[in-house]
């Protein structure tokens, strides 16, 4: 005759199964969660390639983009990445503050204009008038350009605070238009996305 199970065999046979779906409910709720800070399932920083996207989830949230147009072959461009952009990325302090678009300017693809045209990154960079890289600029939800752009990397030791104060910037913007705030003080560098 095969001997009774053990009190310990007969609790994990009655708790495993329980606590197996238990966890998988637990996993569901995470991923919802998860999915419910990036409305829409926009996500937070990415290469630009849809702008008529973006710019719906911008209007909907009141929140601006920050964009980085950078080039493969750039050191500058890889050191700002790496200091400063893909940083930004993983903390949590900015996720529902803004958007983080990139744009690599010899990289194949198309963006989706926000008038439906398609445009290579190179033509995009082209109209926004970027002949120096890196370049970061701010943009509301309506897609104009806000404040003035961080070019190059001049002094490291500020480029923190010139992000800092961009983001300030374009935060305010978005919620309170204010042309005479907002807009780049030369009228030849006031562009839209």
């Amino acid at each position: 005759m095969p001997n009774p199970p053990s009190p310990r065999r007969r609790w994990l046979k009655q708790t495993l199964p329980g606590a197996f779906f238990g966890l998988l409910a637990w996993r569901g709720l995470m991923q919802a969660s998860a999915a419910a800070d990036e409305p829409n399932h926009l996500p937070f920083m990415e290469d630009l390639h849809d702008l008529p996207r973006d710019l719906a989830a911008m209007q909907a949230q009141k929140i601006p983009m920050l964009l980085f147009v950078h080039a493969s072959y750039c050191g500058f461009c890889h050191e700002v990445d790496s200091q400063f952009i893909q940083p930004m990325g993983g903390d949590p302090a900015y996720r529902g503050r803004l958007i983080i678009r990139r744009v690599e300017i010899d990289a194949d693809g198309t963006i989706l204009g926000a008038q439906g045209q398609k445009e290579t990154n190179a033509q995009f960079a082209r109209r926004l008038d970027v002949r120096l890289v890196p370049v970061v600029a701010f943009f509301d939800p309506e897609g104009h350009e806000v404040g003035e752009r961080i070019k190059g990397v001049t002094v490291p030791d500020f480029y923190p605070y010139y992000l800092s104060e961009g983001i300030k910037l374009a935060e305010q913007c978005a919620k309170y238009p204010d042309p005479a705030r907002c807009r780049p003080t030369k009228v030849t560098d006031q562009r839209s996305l």
